[in-house]
């Protein structure tokens, strides 16, 4: 098996079984509130339209992704389901198309409300929003000081629909977290004004995948699962049993001798240090293997595991199979994920790059074939 688009034998396995498990896992400790699944970044590297129509199938009531374009890509798959944009418009020109698609807009900033408006005007419909209030994370969001005044623009006229009612937590991977604790007070109180005014949001959420996993928030109808479909446990303390859709795939392309002493890679930063077997990988930094792993990690090559040797490069990282090694080229290579009874969580990866398990998957470059698979549960 190899990469569908470049021809080389690196690609990543994508376990469709192992999302649908993952989605009904999670769906047990958020009660009876809606499933919104995003599946922006492309599935967070794992391909939007199947990850999609998996998660749709599986039971998720409502899709999210960043921006205009994304969407397209769903509609354009044939999904047609409800699609909330995150980071709502990047340009006046999407209004039009956005409204056009049914796509709900996450209204974070007051200055897109006349784009909107003049959406809905053309369209002789209401354009349907999420409210999105800043209660604490500093990034998107209305100021809840504005709240009232954004409120009256937005009744005004009958130009819009205000079925949910968002925002974002900071630090929901903390458990116990007191800033999250404020946020949900913020949030409250939010929710109260709003319905003061006679406004009933059918879609209230706030959490995200760790708030969901810790216990989801009192007063809201749904919730945000994001990394945590696609098998990665994005707690701090790693209190989610998940199981990895994405498997990182390669093969030993070539197999070579070195006696103690020798250097190798870029710089010479390797050294043996008695006589040992190198393999090459046909897989680098501009696939997605991170520059940093270099010397912190090892890869499993037919169920033994073998550290990296020297630096990693655009587009081969050589690995250390050790003296009495017996792989030898075409051997195949786990990077992280499962396969044939191995598994090498993403976690460790990320851990020793000094990063996280969202940069590692939306960074798999495109020259990594997709593969999509179904295995039993």
């Amino acid at each position: 098996m190899g990469d569908r688009g470049s021809g080389r034998p690196t690609w990543a396995e994508i376990d469709l079984s192992a999302l649908s498990q993952n989605l009904k896992q999670l769906s047990t400790s958020i009660g009876d509130r809606r499933t919104i699944a995003v599946v922006k970044a492309d599935a967070y590297g794992h391909g939007a339209a199947p990850c999609a129509r998996t998660l749709l199938r599986a039971g998720a009531d409502a899709l999210a992704v960043a921006t205009v374009a994304e969407a397209a890509e769903l509609r354009i798959a044939g999904l047609d389901c409800p699609v909330l944009l995150l980071e709502g418009l990047h340009a006046e020109d999407e209004g039009d198309y956005a409204h056009g698609e049914q796509f709900s807009v996450a209204l974070g900033d007051p200055a897109q409300i006349p784009v909107l408006e003049a959406a809905a005007q053309r369209a002789g419909r209401p354009v349907s929003i999420h409210l999105h209030l800043d209660t604490g994370m500093t990034r998107l969001g209305i100021d809840v000081e504005e709240l009232d005044s954004v409120l009256d623009r937005l009744l005004a006229n009958g130009d819009f629909s205000i079925e949910g009612l968002m925002s974002h937590l900071a630090c929901a991977d903390e458990a116990g977290s007191a800033q999250t604790e404020s946020q949900r007070r913020v949030f409250a109180g939010v929710l109260s004004r709003v319905r003061e005014r006679g406004i009933e949001p059918a879609w209230i959420h706030l959490d995200n995948s760790p708030a969901a996993i810790h216990g989801a928030t009192e007063q809201t109808s749904a919730v945000r699962l994001g990394l945590a479909l696609y098998g990665a446990d994005p707690t701090l303390e790693r209190a989610a049993r998940l199981a990895p859709v994405m498997s990182l795939c390669s093969r030993l392309m070539h197999v070579r001798d070195v006696a103690a002493g020798t250097r190798v890679g870029y710089g010479g930063s390797y050294t043996a240090q008695h006589a040992t077997r190198i393999g090459i990988l046909p897989l680098g930094y501009a696939d997605g293997l991170p520059r940093a792993a270099a010397g912190r990690f090892q890869v499993s090559v037919e169920g033994q595991l073998a550290p990296l040797a020297g630096r990693v490069s655009m587009d081969l990282a050589a690995v250390d199979l050790g003296p009495d090694a017996a792989q030898v080229a075409g051997a195949e290579v786990l990077i992280f994920g499962r396969r044939h009874g191995q598994s090498r969580p993403i976690e460790e990866l990320a851990v020793a790059c000094g990063t996280i398990a969202y940069e590692i998957l939306t960074g798999i470059g495109p020259r990594v074939g997709r593969v999509t698979v179904r295995r039993p549960a």
